[in-house]
Order: structure tokens, then C-alpha cells, then sequence
């Protein structure tokens, strides 16, 4: 019967178009991929540049936004087999085994540099995905971009995030023509020739992932240099920093909504309110701390959302 009522509709559409032209379409939208995926369940890729809208998970909100300027510190967490083989926030495939990193608000894909500030060990990975949603952490990274950083055993690491802003220029204008390179561990091509900024003066040396000690004539290394040791899996080092933990949970121009925040966090625990000039602006931040251990600081940071503040988040000195 279905059949049946399906006829009228056929007539219509051949009156507008040849048969070919109508098996055609018909077919085209048979086979395009439903949420990654053909008729036949298998996942396609349909990688694409993306910066996104404002989107809310779990009560919070966040807001995308293409900063070529990020610069913060904070908790890196890591991602494997659970998302294998899924979609990306930007339609590539998750694989556990490329150095790639999700993160809640840059781009896609754009590079960023992850210190790992408990070791020293930094690399440049690419970001392709969003999160991670859970309160205290800064990014994602894959499985094989934790284990090359160090800390895949003890599953979170202290870290520093920095925008490569030309080479996420360039990862961008690629995108949009539809090249996706890929900046992990199994792609070993060279990169192309680009000029890149320099990332500030540091003492560095370079180590392969048998230890071995790679020398550099020069202190200032530049973003191409860390695409480049990305792509053969090599980690730049440079010396670890000891950090405190902090929960950042506001900042304010008046001086008095900063005393009026801390005296309802009191009850949460220890908090300081640090003045700043921004900008020839005094900003007052209210923050809890400081604090020695991961563990205690997710708590804080836990009580302190209770209390309806959930843009408060933690960062590192």
C-alpha cells in the first residue's frame, strides 16, 4: 500500500525532471552519511573548519572563539579506546594513536604548544575536538600525545596551553581548501616550508622517543620547529616549574562585588583577592588558595560551583 501512495508523488516529480535526473538525486540522498555514518553503520569523515556557536553542557556554558593570543595554565586529562573510531567535534575520526588534543573553545583544527610543566616535556599538537567536560581541566589530550608528555600512567598532568598563531592561520586557510594534514605520531611527511613566529627564548633540547639527546645550536625555538619534532614524535624539554594550584572564581572592576564574592567563598575555604593593572584598568580577581595537590583543588573547585559559580576554574603559578 505504501507503494501505492508513493506513485502520485513520482509523477509529480518526473514532470520537473528526467528519470536519470531524479535516480540521481535519489540515490545522492540515500547514500549521504546520517551523523557520520553510511547505510551501513560505517563511520565517514567529513573534516571541516570550525570555530562553532556558544554551547551549554552539564550547566555550563562555553564560548568558541578563534584567539589567536590563548596563553593559560592548568590540568590536561587524556582520551583513548571509549572514543575510537567516532567522530570528532570537526568531523575527522578519533584515533587514540595520533597526537591530537580536544579542547572546550579553540578552533578546529588549530596548533597549540602543551608544556607539561611536572617534566618538561612539550610538543605541538593539533586540536580537533571538543572538551573535556569535566570541571578542572584545560584539555584533552589522545592517548599517544599523553604517553609522549609523560604522564599517561598517572592519567593528569600540570600543563601550559599556547596558540601557535601562524601555524593555526595556516591549519585554517588548509582546512577551508579541504586539506586536513595530519600532526601526529604516524605521519612522518615534512612540513612545508612556512615562516613561523618565535615562541619565547627558552633553554631547549630536543629528545627522541628512545632519549636520545638531539642538540640545538639555538635558545628560540620557532612553532615550525615544533610542528616538525609533532611529526616525527620527537619532545622538546625545557626545565619543569614548580606550581601552586589556584580556583580562579572572578574578577571585577569594583573592588567591592570582589569583597562581597569573597565573603560568601569563606565558607568554602581559604580566599585572596589579587589586584591588577589590565589594560590601564584596575581588575580585582577573587580566587581560593593556594593550594598543594590535584585532588584538593578539584574539590574546592567543586564546593565553590555548588555555590552557583560556574565559570570558576583552575589555574597554575
Amino acid at each position: 500500500m505504501r507503494f501505492l501512495f508513493l506513485v502520485p508523488l513520482f509523477a509529480i516529480l518526473l514532470s520537473g525532471c528526467t528519470t536519470i535526473e531524479l535516480a540521481a538525486d535519489l540515490a545522492k540522498k540515500l547514500n549521504k552519511p546520517q551523523d557520520g555514518k553510511t547505510p551501513s553503520g560505517k563511520v565517514v569523515a567529513e573534516p571541516r573548519y570550525k570555530v562553532g556557536n556558544p554551547y551549554e553542557v552539564a550547566g555550563i556554558w562555553y564560548y568558541p572563539d578563534r584567539d589567536l593570543s590563548y596563553d593559560e595554565t592548568g590540568i590536561a586529562s587524556w582520551y583513548g579506546d571509549e572514543f575510537a573510531g567516532k567522530l570528532t567535534a570537526n568531523g575527522e575520526i578519533f584515533d587514540p594513536e595520533i597526537v591530537t588534543a580536544a579542547h572546550k573553545t579553540l578552533p578546529m583544527p588549530s596548533a597549540v604548544r602543551v608544556t607539561n610543566l611536572e617534566n618538561g616535556r612539550s610538543m605541538v599538537i593539533r586540536i580537533n575536538d571538543r572538551g573535556p567536560f569535566v570541571a578542572g581541566r584545560i584539555i584533552d589530550l589522545s592517548r599517544e600525545a599523553a604517553r609522549l608528555m609523560g604522564f599517561k600512567k598517572q592519567g593528569i598532568a600540570r600543563v601550559r596551553v599556547q596558540i601557535l598563531a601562524e601555524e593555526s592561520l595556516r591549519l585554517e586557510r588548509e582546512a577551508k581548501e579541504g586539506r586536513f594534514p595530519s600532526i601526529g605520531a604516524r605521519e612522518n611527511t615534512p612540513m612545508p616550508k612556512t615562516t613561523a613566529a618565535a615562541v619565547p627564548s627558552v633553554s631547549l633540547k630536543s629528545t627522541n622517543e628512545s632519549g636520545a639527546v638531539i642538540d640545538r645550536k639555538t635558545e628560540t625555538v620557532s612553532a615550525i620547529d615544533l610542528i616538525t619534532s609533532a611529526r616525527s614524535t620527537d619532545v622538546l624539554e625545557v626545565p619543569p616549574v614548580s606550581t601552586v594550584i589556584w580556583v580562579q572564581v572572578g574578577a571585577f572592576s569594583d573592588i567591592g562585588n570582589a569583597k562581597a564574592m569573597a565573603k560568601r567563598l569563606r565558607s568554602v575555604g581559604k580566599v585572596e583577592i589579587s589586584s591588577f593593572d589590565h589594560n590601564g584598568s584596575v581588575v580585582h580577581r577573587v580566587r581560593m588558595g593556594p593550594i598543594t595537590e590535584v585532588a584538593d583543588a578539584d574539590s574546592m573547585l567543586e564546593n565553590v560551583i555548588k555555590l552557583g559559580y560556574n565559570g570558576a576554574r583552575i589555574i597554575l603559578e
